[in-house]
């Protein structure tokens, strides 16, 4: 668990140092913008060439109901805390906590790319999470 925190927040601290002009046109307009992270181990033999492969695949299907990625992804190049570090790490935007994944995962366009999915990623191993802004000022 030690670890997953730690995760996280290297997670938000990269997503942090994402290109602004690039959050601010993906959240322009947003109100109580919401966040989703996914932390991703890769399969034997798969590399992140594999993965960008698939999030081209899927990332315009899944944006038509409200899911982002913020740009860039990225690759855990280094664990200080353990051996079994992940690949990689997304962070996106996400319009509607609710509604985005059950509409996202009804869709027969992201339905045929579930197979790739499961070939690239280790999703047993996978961990992601629903956030949102804690503090709006520091």
């Amino acid at each position: 668990m030690k670890n997953l925190f730690l995760y996280c927040c290297l997670a938000l601290l990269m997503f942090a140092s994402t290109s602004i002009q690039n959050i601010s046109e993906v959240t322009a307009g947003a109100k109580n913008q919401n966040y989703f992270i996914d932390i991703l181990y890769l399969k034997k033999g798969k590399t992140v060439a594999d993965a960008e492969f698939y999030f081209n695949k899927v990332e315009k299907v899944v944006a038509r109901h409200g899911l982002k990625r913020a740009k860039p992804a990225f690759s855990i190049t280094k664990s200080l805390t353990s051996k079994d570090a992940p690949h990689l790490v997304n962070v996106w935007f996400i319009s509607d906590p609710e509604g985005t994944f059950p509409n996202i995962m009804s869709d027969p366009a992201y339905k045929k790319n579930i197979p790739l999915r499961n070939a690239t990623f280790d999703m047993s191993r996978a961990q992601m999470f629903m956030m949102k802004k804690a503090f709006d000022k520091h």
